[in-house]
């Protein structure tokens, strides 16, 4: 379990182009349990970064094309503040396609236009690992620069996936 969701997540962030996540089995038009966001166990993200992400209006949608339905060539990252008090992002990269859920506890500004993430991949799940991630924001965009699994391997750098050498998308704010 936790290796296919590692992949899912090196998919993710290493192949624009390509699915996050393996295909849904769920073949019903319920949403299966893997599309829920995560549960109750999960940290609760400290006031300071709700405020440091909506002050860089990081709350709300983004995609590449907000006129286009989820797909891995389009996905949509929804950013929103839980009951509870906890901030998730969810990956969607359409309904074939589990979505990914990151629970950010931890943000700090690290330059005039970067934001600095301890996220944690799948939270309350058996397959969770702690991340960081760096995003570049500004203008109703936002785009993943750095990525590493802490005491891990880099996924991202310098905006470029480092598994196959594509960039990263740039995602705009679906106003």
């Amino acid at each position: 379990m936790r290796s296919a969701a590692i992949f899912g997540l090196m998919l993710m962030f290493a192949l624009p182009a390509a699915a996050a996540t393996a295909p849904s089995t769920d073949s019903g038009n319920e949403p299966s349990a893997a599309a829920e966001p995560p549960g109750k166990n999960v940290e609760v993200t400290e006031p300071a970064v709700i405020d440091l992400l909506q002050s860089h209006e990081l709350f709300g949608t983004f995609a590449s094309d907000c006129s286009r339905l989820p797909a891995p060539t389009n996905p949509h990252v929804r950013v929103s503040r839980e009951p509870g008090g906890m901030v998730i992002e969810a990956h969607d990269v359409g309904s074939k396609y589990t979505n990914n859920f990151y629970s950010v506890r931890a943000a700090r500004r690290v330059g005039t236009d970067r934001l600095e993430l301890k996220v944690v991949f799948v939270p309350g799940t058996k397959a969770e690992e702690y991340q960081t991630m760096e995003l570049v924001v500004g203008n109703g965009t936002r785009r993943t620069m750095f990525n590493r699994v802490d005491n891990g391997p880099v996924r991202v750098q310098r905006g470029v996936a480092v598994a196959n050498g594509s960039r990263t998308p740039l995602l705009k704010k679906c106003w």
